[in-house]
């Protein structure tokens, strides 16, 4: 017999297997450190082209594509030859094949300088003229008092109370999900003629975090990943006759309710995307969909309810810091009905609906992290007291709010691993790190450890050093305070919150960038999804471009990365009025916390301002 600690024990277990699993199943070996081939030291090149291949240009020098900005890559070469002379082959020419991974322009030094700039003045403004908030600092009602307004159409109502909303809303979305499945398992491996990578990283991962800000947890609504285990196991029960779905329901582990295991998750499925570049690789990013699939699937028929949503999924836990920070929420009309409801359908379910999959009682939830938006609290509700509403960004932060140290570090996590995806994908990173540090190795170590080691080691060193600038500056802040009788934990917790909307402003920023350049391939393979040669649509021919153009891009980059700074300024001084009540104190911390934005934000501007390695070739 299983004792629970040892059922936890075992599921850790299998989620580590299921995480190594993942490039063994695509039987890939890893990714090596290569970009854009350089013409340096090539044959002479006779034409150039820009890699999006606009409008069909061809060039007679190196140079920027006056369309899109990307840098231009050979296309003819005269022919070398060691073998035949020089005059036999006078002429000659052969056609390059096309570089693996082709660069996008960054930042102009003009928004560059001009972001930095903007970056200095806004907090110096803001400090000076923001004064110290009066409302909605303490854990009392006031802290719900801010502006949302409920959607009350009645279609929407009606659709919301309906049993099958929520399946109605999913059903499109596996449908994808099988397409990319399908397509990566059994299509044209190469990422530009398979619809599974786009579909995946250009535009899931850029609508994701888009909709966490506008829509909250709208993904977890819809996300295929439980849909098909829970749809297998609710028909399962109902073929035997069965009321609760089939499994063990056995409570999560009590040791094991926090976001650690989300944390490690993460960094687990971050690692294997960036060192096994799967964005490249449509097997590898199909192989990743099923295994999401199959923990899902596992936690349902191990553990209660939903636990792999709450405790588990690395995506529903960044979109679920995200969704703090979103203008949708689902939240109960009046909080004296819920403290006098006995029932508590809303936790427990009923006739009308289920209970909720992540154990939040509508009477004691006051931010989004944790809610999945099923809508089932809306059904279940017997006092029709929980409403959808629209609501002023940030709402979550604003006011009081739970703090965690396992919060804290996953907020670190989010901000270094979304750093480190525009890292990986600069020659400063793939041509000027990695080969050199390998080289190193190899000359003084005398050992070459390999591109994987080296990118861990790396990816590690990263993550590791930019936590210890983040505890570093929140020992600053404490003794710039003067307020020493809080702990260094209380700022370390304290002071993560406020980097979220920086994390949401460079995620958001960055993958902008690969969404309006790569973000046309979706037209082509939609006529032609599995690259065989298909034009269901004819639409298999049309044109690579950019959906904007490239200056309004920079502009709007620039212009994410800004507003990320406001939001944090707001919100970190908040946070010291909260934790030092004194004006001082916070004045005097601010200047220390002020600077931990601006290098934060620094960071963000630089990682624009290189060239960027496009994500599906």
């Amino acid at each position: 017999m299983f004792n629970l600690r040892n059922l936890g024990n075992y599921f850790v277990a299998s989620l580590v297997f299921l995480t190594l699993l993942f490039p063994a199943a695509a039987q890939l070996q890893p990714a090596q450190s290569n970009s854009a081939p350089s013409s340096e030291g090539a044959s002479e090149v006779k034409e150039w082209i820009c890699p999006m291949k606009c409008d069909g240009l061809h060039f007679d020098k190196a140079g920027d594509c006056p369309i899109c900005g990307m840098h231009l890559v050979p296309h003819k070469v005269a022919v070398e030859s060691e073998f035949f002379s020089d005059d036999l082959l006078e002429g000659a020419e052969t056609i390059v094949p096309p570089p693996e991974k082709a660069l996008m322009p960054g930042l102009t030094s003009a928004h560059f300088y001009t972001g930095v700039a903007g970056l200095f003045l806004i907090t110096f403004l803001l400090g000076m003229v923001l004064k110290e908030p009066t409302r909605n600092l303490r854990r009392t009602r006031e802290r719900w008092k801010y502006p949302r307004w409920e959607l009350k159409w009645g279609w929407i109502r009606r659709f919301l109370r309906w049993r099958g909303a929520q399946f109605a809303l999913q059903v499109p979305v596996v449908a994808l999900f099988v397409l990319v499945i399908v397509a990566g398992l059994i299509g044209n491996q190469d990422p530009s003629r398979n619809i599974a990578p786009v579909l995946t990283w250009n535009i899931w991962w850029m609508g994701l975090i888009f909709f966490a800000f506008f829509a909250g947890q709208v993904w977890c609504t819809v996300c295929p990943w439980m849909a098909v285990p829970d749809w297998i196991t609710r028909f399962a029960a109902k073929i035997r006759g069965r009321v609760k779905p089939i499994g063990l329901h056995k409570k999560w582990p009590r040791t094991m309710r926090n976001l650690y295991l989300a944390s490690a998750f993460f960094f687990g499925v971050s690692w294997i995307e960036l060192a096994y570049e799967a964005p490249y690789r449509p097997a590898l990013t199909a192989f990743m969909g099923l295994s999401m699939v199959g923990l899902a699937g596992l936690t349902l028929v191990v553990f209660e309810k939903k636990s792999f949503c709450r405790w588990v999924c690395p995506v529903g836990r960044v979109t679920g810091q995200y969704g703090t920070t979103g203008m949708l929420e689902i939240r109960r009309r009046d909080v004296d009905i819920c403290a006098g409801c006995q029932t508590k359908d809303c936790l427990h379910g009923n006739e009308r609906g289920l209970p909720c999959p992540t154990e939040e009682f509508m009477g004691a939830m006051n931010e989004n992290t944790y809610c999945t938006m099923c809508t089932e609290c809306i059904r279940t509700c017997p006092h029709d007291n929980v409403a959808l509403n629209v609501r002023a960004p940030l709402a979550d932060l604003m006011g009081p709010h739970r703090k965690r140290l396992d919060e804290a570090w996953f907020l670190l996590i989010i901000l270094g691993i979304t750093l480190f995806h525009g890292l990986a994908m600069i020659p400063v990173w793939s041509h000027d790190t990695v080969p050199p540090a390998r080289e190193w190795s190899l000359s003084t170590l005398g050992f070459d450890p390999g591109y994987l080691t080296t990118f861990t080691i790396g990816m590690v060193a990263f993550l590791g050093g930019l936590a210890l600038i983040y505890a570093a500056f929140c020992a600053l802040i404490r003794v710039a305070s003067g307020n020493l009788t809080l702990g260094f934990k209380e700022f370390f917790i304290g002071m993560a919150y406020p980097l979220l909307p920086l994390a949401l402003g460079y995620h958001l920023a960055h993958n902008a960038l690969h969404f309006f350049y790569e973000g046309s391939k979706l037209f082509r393979l939609i006529s032609d999804p599995f690259g065989w040669g298909w034009d269901i649509f004819g639409t298999a021919q049309s044109p690579l471009t950019m959906l904007i153009p490239i200056e309004i891009l920079w502009v709007v980059q620039v212009i994410l990365v800004l507003a990320a700074q406001i939001s944090g300024v707001f919100l970190i001084r908040r946070a010291l009025f909260r934790m030092l009540g004194n004006r001082r104190q916070v004045q005097r911390a601010f200047v220390a916390a002020a600077l931990l934005l601006m290098v934060m934000s620094f960071i963000s501007l630089w990682l624009l301002n290189q060239p960027m390695e496009m994500r599906t070739a």
